[in-house]
């Protein structure tokens, strides 16, 4: 099937299929990426290059793929990734969650802003039909995190389930156009300061690391990374082998970005990126918290790349409501949600009973 040109009219004929392979999920790529590139509100992290690599690396034997694809005369005009993991035990309790989060939590890969994909012009057509699919779906809840509150997903589950989603986090955006350090706090450009003079008396550098060097960098930014979070009584996002395996096999087929505080040839701080046509979105970083432990390497990293990025949006995603770290940059802050609905509470309660009932036993 082909995607719809623009000079293309639309019919309210909507055909629907309910993917429930790999194979057909795969099949579509093509159409599916095209589809997110004219979303404005797409990530990376609802791309077919994204969740596909979670799929291969993620899935499990008991979970069954229930994707929702919709064509307008046979052209892809939404696309709705998610699948329902069932638990092993009676009573068998089905729970929905977006394609690229449900993995166990020591190896979550933090999949963001995944929602529902739509082309725009036909938004008003597509949004009661694709209500009606998800009344559909044989499901007993919905655990969908890291939603927009002005997401698609969003306003579907609660206008289906009657359901008011709680802001529970924010997305910490900066707009690099609205962005000065001289709208930051005066500690903040303080510490700037300091840090790029405690920089400049050892020649260190700030860059964009060329691409050829990405694999170099990413394994001392793990090295760093682990190292402090061990330091603190962690074990750190990277110790979970399905965790590096799923980074290791994006990095081989799509660009990432990584800036970086370098001596001597020799990096010090790190910050790891993924991108979009108009977004830079902070994903990870390390540093050297040894050796340079009164620096404010990873502020002043951020700061740096803030100011020299080719993107109109810096994106630090999600973070606590209230004393996270990514305040002190002067972000714009949208209200985020996790949505976690019962649509079969009775099922649901019988499911958690006998979950605490076996636990004792156990």
């Amino acid at each position: 099937m082909t995607l719809m040109k623009d000079n293309e009219q639309a019919t309210n004929n909507i055909q629907w299929q309910l993917i429930t392979t790999f194979d057909d999920l795969s099949a579509i790529a093509q159409q599916w990426q095209t589809l997110a590139q004219q979303f404005s509100a797409a990530s990376p992290f609802s791309s077919p290059q994204w969740l596909l690599t979670w799929y291969r690396t993620y899935w499990q034997s008991n979970w069954k793929l229930m994707t929702l694809a919709g064509y307008i005369d046979n052209n892809l005009v939404v696309i709705l990734p998610c699948y329902v993991q069932s638990s092993l035990q009676w009573p068998h309790l089905k729970v929905l969650h977006s394609l690229g989060q449900g993995e166990v939590e020591e190896a979550e890969i933090s999949s963001e802003y995944c929602d529902a994909i739509i082309a725009k012009r036909f938004e008003a057509t597509v949004l009661p039909e694709l209500q009606k699919k998800l009344a559909e779906l044989d499901i007993d809840k919905i655990l969908w995190g890291a939603a927009l509150q002005s997401s698609h997903i969003k306003r579907l589950l609660e206008t289906v389930f009657k359901y008011t989603a709680v802001t529970t986090h924010s997305r910490y955006c900066i707009e690099r156009s609205k962005w000065t350090l001289q709208s930051l706090s005066k500690n903040t450009r303080a510490r700037y300061k300091r840090s790029n003079n405690q920089l400049k008396k050892i020649n260190a550098t700030y860059h964009w690391v060329d691409e050829k060097e990405h694999e170099r960098y990413a394994t001392l930014l793990i090295e760093y990374h682990q190292s402090l979070w061990k330091s603190r009584g962690n074990k750190g996002a990277f110790a979970h082998e399905d965790f590096k395996r799923f980074h290791e096999t994006y990095r081989a087929k799509n660009t990432i970005k990584i800036s970086a505080i370098t001596v001597a040839n020799t990096p010090i701080a790190i910050n790891y990126y993924f991108f979009d046509n108009t977004t830079l979105y902070f994903y990870q970083c390390g540093w050297d918290s040894e050796g340079y432990a009164n620096f404010s390497l990873g502020l002043s990293l951020h700061l740096w790349s803030i100011e020299n990025c080719s993107y109109e949006y810096y994106d630090f995603m999600m973070g606590e409501l209230k004393n996270s770290y990514k305040e002190k940059f002067g972000a714009h802050r949208e209200p985020m949600t996790n949505l976690e609905i019962k649509v079969n509470p009775k099922k649901v309660f019988l499911h958690k009973l006998v979950h605490k009932i076996l636990s004792f036993t156990a």
